[in-house]
């Protein structure tokens, strides 16, 4: 027996860009997004690249089906010390995992009876056949077989004080188990995996220096391990200062949830968080937040749009690298002043060490890229500046 399906809130991707008078170029093109976490995500990436955005998945931890047995065996008395009122099923094996512990310590037919009082949820039916295996009969699953769905249609009934088993069977549900708590349940997390940083180093080192480098626009935190897993390379490589400055600044990190969210915030970042912990409010927040860190200027009979990683002129796309990009962002802050290569130095945010070649070059670069447009003009022994 399935739930009422949850309302979709997965927003409309790849409509044209705001104020591109109709261009069909999408809302994210021009944009790369990163996606911290445990594995590859399709429900997250599948929407941001039909919204046009360019997608970086890095594996910024590892879920290993393997619980710990102090935890596992504590959350387990835990649910047989008063009535449950649902449960929550959310992997077979891991479900089965947790059967054969309870076994270990004679308390399988006692848990087995407590779940036999409660309203069963699955995740899909392969959870629900591992609940079958138990004599268990009437089970609720999702179409979708997806886990939000199943906490969503929770959380739009009454909660306050029912007692809620959650199988924990990936990190990123604590932020759902926490969206519960807030509306009166009595959670147990029953974790039946452990999670450690991932097998190799560079994946986080390699995404640090993106993100300094502002060769990523956005990065999706998916639980609190990925979060505290970046930060903590980050500092051990002493990049952790580098990091954060551009996380403050022209990088945008946006959360799942507040409990992936803390260490940001604890370190002076301020995330977008997703209201409750749904997949899609985080994919939401990315695809309504990023069109709005766009630098846009009139240039007399031109419309200058400038993106992440590409600039729109006149509903034209052209992909800049990023370097010309951040100093074509410097010169469009203040549009006709006259800028020498020491003042864009002194303004520039690129993550590393400009000197005056490497400005002169990447101004060769954009008039290359920008070429029939002459937006960019050169002023004898002063500087540079975008035409008026």
């Amino acid at each position: 027996m399935a739930p009422p399906p949850a309302d979709s809130r997965r927003p409309a991707a790849g409509h044209a860009a705001g104020g591109s008078g109709g261009s069909a170029i999408a809302s994210l093109t021009g944009y790369t997004v990163a996606l911290a976490t445990e594995q590859r995500r399709p429900a997250l990436a599948a929407p941001l690249e039909e919204a046009g955005a360019k997608v970086v998945a890095v594996q910024a931890l590892r879920v290993v089906a393997q619980p710990d047995d102090g935890e596992l065996r504590t959350a387990t008395e835990q649910c047989l010390a008063a009535p449950i009122d649902e449960l929550i099923v959310t992997s077979p094996f891991g479900f089965r995992s947790w059967l054969a512990s309870a076994r270990g310590w004679h308390l399988a037919d006692r848990l087995a009876a407590a779940f036999g009082r409660a309203r069963l949820l699955a995740r899909d039916g392969a959870a629900a056949d591992s609940l079958r295996e138990i004599g268990l009969r009437e089970i609720w699953s999702t179409a979708a077989a997806s886990t939000d769905e199943l906490l969503r249609y929770l959380l739009t009934r009454p909660v306050a004080g029912r007692r809620i088993v959650v199988q924990v069977d990936t990190p990123s549900l604590r932020e759902l188990c926490r969206a519960l708590r807030r509306r009166g349940a009595d959670v147990v997390e029953v974790p039946t995996c452990r999670t450690f940083p991932p097998s190799h180093a560079e994946h986080l080192r390699r995404l640090a220096d993106q993100l300094i480098r502002r060769q990523v626009d956005a990065i999706a935190l998916t639980s609190p391990e990925a979060t505290g897993n970046l930060l903590e390379q980050a500092e051990r490589d002493r990049r952790l200062p580098d990091l954060l400055n551009a996380l403050c600044d022209e990088v945008t990190a946006v959360c799942l949830g507040p409990l992936t969210a803390a260490a940001l915030v604890t370190q002076g970042v301020r995330p977008l968080v997703g209201p409750v912990g749904y997949t899609d409010d985080l994919v939401a927040t990315l695809i309504a937040a990023l069109p709005t860190n766009a630098v846009r200027v009139a240039l007399g009979h031109h419309r200058l749009e400038i993106r992440g990683q590409a600039v729109i002129v006149d509903d034209r796309l052209i992909p800049v690298q990023p370097v010309p990009i951040a100093v074509l962002r410097t010169l469009a802050r203040s549009p006709g002043r006259v800028m020498s290569c020491a003042d864009i130095r002194r303004n520039i945010r690129t993550g590393t060490a400009v000197d005056d070649h490497a400005i002169e070059v990447a101004i060769s670069r954009l008039r290359r890229a920008l070429s029939g447009t002459q937006l960019i003009r050169t002023v004898m022994r002063r500087g540079y500046r975008l035409a008026s």
